[in-house]
This record gives structure tokens, C-alpha cells and sequence, in this order.
């Protein structure tokens, strides 16, 4: 085949030709000459439209609005033609641009572009995920919640007009199944099945006291999460149990695939490895990331996994969280956190027929501390992501997991996103605004634009003070509380809770430190904070703010420098917001009590054995706020530190309560178990086996 600028010469030559011709006689009879100009012709470039189809069936290419004398596709993935017009076939999924480049008879050249999506074809079945708000299939309803609200919102995404129906206590999950919809609902401890037509309450499935339901999926049916129990229970629609189904400790979120097979994540990863339940399977692993930091990445493992979501094809599961760099700190590597090395949002990418995670399916996402929901195009060329601290969503190319655009400023705290069916709009459920906004997406060069807001609540439930609190417990996007958006309060203490994890703060003048929980402790109400008790006021957070997490604080400077040291002069008073989210701290409470039975005989061992001396009832702890108590019980150890840079003496007693959901134990996380945790005790020598299981028994029923 001759070159491009061969043939252009031939064509031009061509062209010359053809417009010449012999001289006309002139009046006299001689021979004159004429000056002939040819005017050569320029390209116009026109690709066509933009082209979407399943990988692996031919796309035609149509350039036939385009002029010129040559032609050059270039389809994106290596291969060209050079036609006007052409068919092609690609042989992996991914979001391509395609060129078209038109050289005309005057040798210019100009080209024009076309998006192409090679998608992997949708299985026939939709897949289904718990969430706090769903789509109806045809896209017209969207069914919303807050946990606080005591109500469901049934929004028109036409005219985003909205009916709320009450359901009778907090709200812990959303699922769709045929022409219902069924509601999590803690307080009353069941499983409401709604109509979706009239929002009428159809049936009512009521779990025994220790069950305490939390998500739940749709589908075929209906699948309600049980953490406390580890377990999962199947509800049809008419509200009659089908079967309940153990899965492992700590459930969260909960999937069905379009095949039928249910995934369901461990929320939190307190043995390094974040884990994947398949009730149909090997779990699938998610495993620490041991890649040096940088300054876009960070080591650590994934952890609080909050959604879980298949991908329309069924080939895929998507999980967003975020990378808690676990192995960093001075006494486990030399280097001191810091606010960008501690934690970063990622999303896991794992391809269920393999059901391993390649670590380059990993995606880090910088200046994100954490990825909390994601939702895939209809198609699944597209992933949104919601952040709920930075409040913002990012896009990825599905396939290649590259960053492809963003929507920032949707609202405080985005925890649940939706897709319309043609894939043009967005919703995001901004929690603490209580309102749902609908974005149109159908071109993310540039921002998004706002199509309308809905509100998910008619009456605020929270006081004003507790949600300016909540908002701040929240938000890393306030430069008061974070640097770059990386770490919120939340993130550590999740819904108040703690994270199943042992973070190095021996910089911080401490050391090796198990995160506790802020539940049911009514801020300083069962005495100082932390291991050590270094804090006396829920305001002594001011510290972490302004230290671990970079943000600039929310006292003035002035009153910073003059109550910096922890147990000196008070801050409560100083700031309206830093008290507000004291306020929040304190008012935090888990709602379930333990699931499990105390034993015969087990409160009289507890005594007899010295375990009260300690942790007396009814608090189960001896130090208070004014007279705080730390005891060496023989746990200590190098790794321990110190407190507030002075020599450690003993750890303030903490309290039992709610115990049964706070492994890994001990101060260092060393104790994955209770009964390890007892063991380690000095004054446990003398207890022999069966006794350590009544014992264990019975504090896990605190």
C-alpha cells in the first residue's frame, strides 16, 4: 500500500490535471495564455455519534458526514482502518475515544472524536445491595431514609415531590422485592413490608429481642442482616420466615448477585485482613496493602466495610472503604502517623470467578479518607463513589479504575447513591442535610448540574446543638477538623463505635492503643477517656483535631494555648461548636443490648474470682471522673508507651458494658478473644478452664 503522503501527492496531482486545458484563440488568431487557479478542497471532520455496545460484538464507525481524500480511524485500543466508514470489534470492555482523521485535497488535515463504551454484557437478572435508600426498577420512585427519622420517604424523581410514611423507630436499612418494599427497623425489631403503589404496611416480621436486625437486601425475597448473632434470615414477602443462615462475626452489608448468591462484608478488620462472607463459596480476602506510602498512597487494610455491590454483569463485586495504614507508627516502623498517612478511601475490585483480590484492583484514592458507598452505571462502564467525610462523589472508569470525574459540595455526609435506569441521573442521599439531590450525568466534562433536592424527613429528629455535632463528628471537608480530608471522628469511632483496630501513637506520647467505643458512655459519664484516662472532657478532642487529623481547630488559638494540656484549665465553654460536639459524643448510644444469655452461676464466680474489685456493677468499672483508678493487671508491656509522655503506671479501669462487641481486647488489641483477654489477666492464674468459660460467659452478656 503506498504511504499517506505518496497517495496525497498522487490525488493533488490528480486534481491539477484535471482542471487545465488548452488555450482559447484570441481575437486576432494568435494563441494567448490564461492563468487557471485550482482551488483545492479542505477536510471536514465528522465522527458520528458516540457508540455504546457489549464487548465483543462489531460497532460500525460511520464517517460519512466527513469530506476529504483520506481517511484514518484510530479506534483506541491499537487497531485502525482506513475507510470512511467501518465496523469494528473490541475485545475487552473499557471506555474508549476513537479519531477520525480526514486529509483533504488542499493536504490539511483535521479530526474529530467519538466515546465508545465496550461494555461487558448485563446478565439477565439485576443485582441487588442493602442501602439506605433504592430505585424502583422503573426508575420513577426512589424509597429514602435517615437512621434517626422514625419514617420512609417515597420520592417522585420527576417532580421530586415526596409522601413520608411512618414506621415506628429507627431506620437501619431499604430493600425492594417485587411490588414491596421492606424496612429494617430497629426499635420495633422487625422487618415492615410496605406496598409500594399506596406505602400501606402489608406484613410485619417481628425477630426475637436478641436478633436486632440491621441491613437488608431485596430481590426474590427479602435477606435482613443479624450482626449481633453473625447470622442472616431470609422473609418473604408476606412477611413469613424462610430460614436463617450463619455467616461470620460482625456482618454489615449484604449483596445478592444476579446469579442469587449472597455476599455479605465483615465490617470491620480486626485481624489485618478485611473479609467477604459467601454463603455459596470460599469468603473472598482483602488483604493489607504492604506497598510503601507516598503522596497519594498509604499501606494499611481495608476497613468498615459498608456496601457491598455486584456489578450489572455479575462478574464482578465492588467494595468501598478505607485503607487504615495499621502497620505505620514509631514503635511498629520508625514513623510517626500523620494526618496523610493514616488513612486514605479505596475501592476493591474482586472478579468473583477467581474470588482473590489483585492489588492492582485496588484503587487509592488521594486526599479521600474514605469511600463509603459506590454505585455502577446500568451499563457498568462507570462507578460513582461517595465520601461521605469529604462530602463529595468521585467517578471511575469501571474497567480501568481511573478518575474521570467528580461532583463536590452534594451535601453533608453522602451515604447512599442511586442511578436512574438510562443512566442519566444521580441521586445521593446527603444524610446530615436530610435530602436527596439528583445530578444529571450524562456529561462529566464538566460539573454536573443540579436537577432538584428532595427532603427524606418532615421534622428534624435531632436537637440543633446534636446536629451541628453530628455534622462535625462527620465531616472532614471542614478545614476546622481536617487537613486535605483525609480523617473525621467518624472514622475511627464509626457511628460512635469503635474500629476493630490497634493504631501506634507513641508519638503522641502513649503507644500501641486498641480504639474504644463512644456507645452508651454518656461522654465522661464512666469516668476519663482512653486506655489512660488522658482526657477528662469529651472537649479534649480539640487535640486530635488540631494534631492527628491537621485541621485548624475549632477553639481560637488564643484559648487553645492557654488549655493545650489535657487535664489542665477546661475547654467546655470556649467554642459553641467544639461543645456541640461534645454534646453529640455524649449522647451516643447503641440501642442493643447483649444478645447473649448470662450463665448459671456466672454473676457469683465474677465476685468470687476478684473480677468485681475492678469492675463493680453497675457501671463495671471503679474509676470515675473525679477519682480516676489505673491498675497494672500485668498487661503491660514495651510496646504500651506511656502516658502523656510520662512513665506508664497502670490503664484506666475500663467499663464491661457492651464488651460482646469489642474485639480484638486489651489495650494493645493483643486479645482476639474475651477469654484470651481474661487469661491475660495476673489475678486469672488460678482459674481453671471451665471457670474461664463461665467467665467469659457472663461478661459477654454485659
Amino acid at each position: 500500500m503506498p504511504s499517506l503522503t505518496r497517495s496525497l501527492h498522487l490525488v493533488m496531482l490528480m486534481a491539477a490535471c484535471s482542471n487545465s486545458s488548452k488555450p482559447d484563440p484570441a481575437p486576432d488568431g494568435t494563441t494567448g495564455t490564461t492563468a487557471t487557479t485550482v482551488e483545492l478542497a479542505a477536510p471536514v471532520a465528522d465522527a458520528g455519534s458516540d457508540l455504546v455496545g457489549p464487548v465483543g460484538s462489531p460497532l460500525t464507525f460511520d464517517g460519512s458526514a466527513s469530506s476529504g481524500v483520506l481517511f484514518l480511524w484510530d479506534f483506541g485500543d491499537g487497531t485502525t482502518a482506513e475507510t470512511e466508514t467501518a465496523d469494528h470489534t473490541y475485545r475487552n470492555p473499557g471506555n474508549y475515544t476513537a479519531v477520525l482523521q480526514v486529509t483533504g485535497e488542499d493536504g490539511s488535515r483535521r479530526a474529530d472524536e467519538v466515546r465508545v463504551t465496550a461494555h461487558r454484557p448485563t446478565a439477565d437478572a439485576p443485582a441487588h445491595w442493602s442501602a439506605m435508600m433504592q430505585i424502583s426498577a422503573d426508575g420513577s420512585t426512589l424509597w429514602a431514609a435517615v437512621e434517626e427519622a422514625h419514617s420512609v420517604a417515597r420520592i417522585d424523581t420527576t417532580t421530586f415531590s415526596v409522601e413520608h410514611f411512618p414506621v415506628g423507630g429507627p431506620i437501619h436499612g431499604i430493600a425492594l422485592s417485587g411490588d414491596t418494599v421492606g424496612i429494617s427497623v430497629g426499635s420495633r425489631n422487625a422487618l415492615v413490608i410496605l406496598e409500594q403503589t399506596t406505602g400501606g404496611e402489608r406484613f410485619t416480621y417481628t425477630f426475637d429481642p436478641d436478633q436486632a436486625p440491621g441491613a437488608v437486601v431485596g430481590g426474590d425475597h427479602f435477606t435482613v442482616v443479624l450482626p449481633a448473632l453473625g447470622q442472616v434470615a431470609d422473609v418473604d414477602r408476606s412477611g413469613s420466615l424462610l430460614g436463617f443462615t450463619d455467616v461470620g462475626a460482625d456482618p454489615r452489608a449484604v449483596a445478592r448477585t444476579p446469579s442469587g448468591d449472597l455476599l455479605v462484608s465483615r465490617w470491620r478488620s480486626l485481624d489485618e485482613t478485611a473479609r467477604i462472607y459467601r454463603t455459596d463459596g470460599e469468603d473472598i480476602l482483602l488483604r493489607l496493602d504492604s506497598r510503601p506510602d507516598s503522596d497519594t498512597t498509604n499501606r494499611g487494610v481495608p476497613n468498615l466495610l459498608d456496601a457491598v455491590i455486584p456489578s450489572p454483569d455479575g462478574g464482578w463485586v465492588y467494595v468501598p472503604a478505607l485503607q487504615a495504614n495499621v502497620s505505620r507508627g514509631v514503635y511498629r516502623d520508625g514513623q510517626a502517623l500523620t494526618f496523610e498517612t493514616t488513612m486514605r478511601a479505596i475501592v476493591s475490585a474482586i472478579h468473583l470467578d477467581t474470588g482473590e483480590e489483585d492489588l492492582n484492583d485496588r484503587k487509592v484514592i488521594d486526599d479521600r479518607g474514605r469511600a463509603g458507598f459506590v454505585v455502577p452505571s446500568p451499563l457498568g462502564e462507570r462507578l460513582y463513589v461517595a465520601h461521605p467525610g469529604f462530602q463529595s462523589i468521585s467517578v471511575l472508569d469501571a474497567y480501568s479504575l481511573d478518575l474521570s470525574g467528580s461532583i463536590l459540595d452534594c451535601g453533608h455526609t453522602p451515604t447512599s447513591l442511586s442511578i436512574s435506569p438510562d443512566g442519566t441521573t444521580l441521586f445521593v442521599l446527603a444524610s446530615l442535610d436530610r435530602v436527596v439531590h439528583a445530578y444529571d450525568v450524562t456529561n462529566l466534562a464538566t460539573t454536573p448540574p443540579l436537577l432538584g433536592s428532595a427532603a427524606v424527613v418532615e421534622d428534624e429528629p435531632l436537637r440543633d446543638t446534636l446536629l451541628v455535632g453530628k455534622r462535625l463528628f462527620h465531616t472532614s471537608r471542614d478545614t476546622r477538623m481536617a487537613k486535605s480530608g483525609y480523617i473525621t471522628c467518624d472514622n475511627c469511632h464509626p457511628g460512635g463505635n469503635h474500629d476493630g483496630l490497634t493504631w501506634d501513637f507513641t508519638d503522641r506520647g502513649e503507644g500501641l492503643r486498641n480504639t474504644t467505643s463512644l456507645l452508651d458512655r454518656g461522654g465522661t459519664a464512666m469516668g476519663r477517656i482512653h486506655w489512660t484516662g488522658n482526657y477528662d472532657e469529651i472537649q479534649d478532642f480539640e487535640d486530635d483535631i488540631r494534631n492527628a487529623q491537621g485541621g485548624s481547630g475549632l477553639m481560637t488559638d488564643e484559648d487553645w494555648d492557654y488549655t493545650a494540656e489535657s487535664l489542665g484549665p477546661a475547654k467546655a465553654g470556649r467554642s459553641d461548636d467544639l461543645d456541640a460536639l461534645a454534646a453529640y459524643v455524649s449522647s451516643l448510644a447503641s440501642g442493643i443490648d447483649s444478645p447473649h444469655a448470662p450463665p448459671d452461676g456466672g454473676a457469683a464466680l465474677f465476685d468470687a474470682s476478684g473480677c468485681a474489685a475492678c469492675h463493680p456493677a453497675p457501671l463495671y468499672t471503679d474509676s470515675t471522673l473525679d477519682s480516676p483508678i489505673r491498675h497494672d493487671v500485668g498487661t503491660l508491656t514495651e510496646a504500651s508507651g506511656t502516658r502523656l509522655g510520662e512513665p506508664l503506671d497502670g490503664l484506666d479501669t475500663p467499663t464491661l458494658l457492651g464488651v460482646w462487641d469489642g474485639a480484638p481486647y486489651l489495650h494493645d488489641g493483643s486479645a482476639l478473644t474475651l477469654g484470651a483477654a481474661i487469661r491475660a489477666h495476673d489475678s486469672a492464674a488460678g482459674i481453671n478452664d471451665e471457670e474461664l468459660s463461665t467467665l467469659t460467659a457472663f461478661v459477654r452478656s454485659l
